[in-house]
């Protein structure tokens, strides 16, 4: 009966792990699909942790709600938002060059000095109200129209009436017709707003990534961590076993103490690895909270329990069609094409730096002179008074060396950034090869682990007919009883590794959130063609209302 009670034990442990086994063969049956996830570059505070389901006293968390909560309340990310926001709102910004600029000046002076001649006044007194609008023009040039008007006293000899009125509207024109002509070179802070705009965008797709990765390979680790648990529970069981059996058999006198020993210290070990399990669980269950950034008080007291499963479908990998994948997906990438881009606009302003500056000028306007302020109003508005200034103005630096060494830079800066594009292909290039042979390598790891924790359980069966016939040891039990756990251990380990590799893959060919169904809710940026010279005040994010 003693026998019976054993063997039965022995095979619930046997059976445990079975039916784990076949859980996760019947999970990996079916594709575990990604729910949507919607995630915005909006700058927003961290909203509160959604409710999650508790469990026998653990929060019951998957996969998924991991992901969605770390993409709404990952600090790293709310950090990202703001930048995003904020490089954004550097298109609004740099439009500001095309802001219609108002002038007003109002003066009075008042003068009182001795004279030496009596055609020299000794009291002058005279107020004006000058007022203009200015406006760049996308040529490079800049436009101003201007109203002056002042009330002259004076007691000049030579004027025949103390006090006089005068008035002018003027038209000015400035415009460059070599060095900074056209729109790309006026344009230039704007279209160095967008490419930082676009970088952005890049840089937090990247950034979404990197913690979709991260919550993977936490969450993974938390699995991993809980499944290493049980083996380690099961391996105390298999050695209490041993032991009680030990115990029976000294006590009948079949079997000499020391034997007693030796499966004590087995216990022993075996409680020792179950305090280093449950030591990992906890580290594992920080990262994942800290991720996450879950709110202080229970959800970082209670216990986290996984409810996505490990085992998955195995995929296979065509190398050189991860490869032009991953070139067209990663956001680095499109990254470095977007500095190389902006680069290229560089070195062609500073090409343009190199000529001579040749600028047009041009004055147009009407003036009126009066003993009231209506005669030198009705000359103006009359036309009677008509004048005109036309000037070109040229300037040449004989060495010219600031601009030909600013275009020779501009010119290296595209060569390094060309450069640094190969590196990185040829680094992403190798993370693909790498990334798909780990993938790869973590399947076949897994087949080996199962089949060695077989081999070995049978073994262990082996043994412990022997033993029971005489024919083994207790050593030579725990032996095998170790080798049995190590195979488990190790079964356990693959499978999180290749979900580990999995994510790495999907990462290097830039289609982690593709995978996860994770797609990034971006607004369009602000369109700088339509809206040079738009009134429109819309409301800016981050502006005190």
């Amino acid at each position: 009966m003693r026998r019976t009670s054993l063997r039965s034990k022995t095979w619930r442990y046997h059976g445990s792990l079975l039916v784990l086994a076949l859980i996760g063969w019947l999970a990996a049956g079916e594709p575990l699909g990604a729910a949507e996830v919607h995630i915005t570059t909006n700058a927003q505070r961290p909203t509160e942790a959604p409710a999650l389901e508790m469990k026998d006293d653990a929060v019951q968390l998957s996969l998924d709600q991991a992901i969605e909560i770390a993409l709404q309340q990952n600090l790293g990310l709310v950090i990202q938002r703001y930048v995003r926001t904020q490089q954004r709102l550097g298109i609004t910004q740099s439009l500001g060059l095309y802001d219609l600029l108002a002038n007003a000046t109002l003066q009075a002076e008042d003068d009182n000095s001795a004279t030496v001649s009596s055609t020299e006044a000794s009291k002058f007194k005279q107020k004006q109200f000058n007022f203009s609008f200015r406006q760049v023009v996308p040529t490079g040039g800049n436009v101003t129209l201007g109203w002056n008007s002042s009330r002259t006293e004076s007691n000049a000899g030579v004027r025949q009436v103390p006090t006089s009125y005068s008035t002018g509207l003027g038209f000015i024109f400035n415009q460059p017709l070599l060095r900074n002509f056209g729109r790309q070179n006026v344009e230039r802070e704007i279209l160095v707003a967008q490419t930082n705009s676009r970088v952005s965008h890049q840089e937090f797709e990247r950034q979404v990534t990197v913690t979709v990765q991260q919550v993977e390979d936490a969450y993974w680790a938390l699995v991993g961590a809980r499944q290493q648990l049980v083996v380690a529970q099961e391996s105390l069981g298999l050695a209490r076993d041993l032991h009680e059996r030990n115990r029976i058999q000294v006590e009948v006198g079949t079997l000499a103490p020391l034997n007693l020993v030796q499966s004590e210290a087995a216990i022993a070990s075996r409680e020792e690895d179950i305090i280093r399990a449950t030591s990992a669980i906890g580290d594992a269950e920080d990262q994942l909270r800290q991720i996450l950034n879950l709110p202080s008080g229970d959800l970082w007291q209670k216990a986290i329990q996984p409810t996505t499963p490990p085992q998955t479908e195995r995929i296979s990998i065509d190398v050189n069609q991860a490869i032009t994948t991953a070139f067209a997906e990663r956001p680095e990438l499109h990254t470095e094409e977007l500095r190389v881009a902006q680069a290229r606009l560089d070195a062609e302003f500073f090409r343009g730096q190199l000529k001579p500056s040749l600028d047009l000028s041009l004055d147009y306007g009407y003036s009126g002179l009066g003993l009231i302020f209506r005669d030198a109003f009705d000359q103006i508005t009359g036309l009677d008074f008509r004048g005109w200034t036309a000037r070109l103005t040229f300037a040449y630096p004989i060495q010219n060396r600031a601009a030909r060494a600013q275009s020779a830079t501009a010119n290296l800066e595209v060569e390094r950034f060309l450069t640094e594009l190969d590196q990185l292909k040829s680094t992403i290039s190798t993370e693909v090869r790498r990334s798909a042979r780990a993938v790869e390598t973590a399947a076949k790891q897994i087949d080996a682990a199962r089949i060695s924790r077989e081999f070995q359980e049978k073994n262990l069966d082996a043994e412990r007919k022997r033993y029971e016939n005489g024919m083994s040891t207790t050593f030579q039990i725990t032996q095998i009883q170790e080798d049995v756990t190590q195979a488990r251990s190790d079964e356990v380990a693959a499978t999180i590794a290749y979900r580990t590799a999995l994510a790495e893959y999907y990462r290097v060919v830039g289609r982690l959130l593709e995978q996860q169904g994770v797609t990034i809710d971006d607004p369009d940026e602000p369109d700088y063609a339509s809206r040079r010279f738009s009134f429109h005040r819309e409301p800016l994010p981050g502006e005190e209302r």
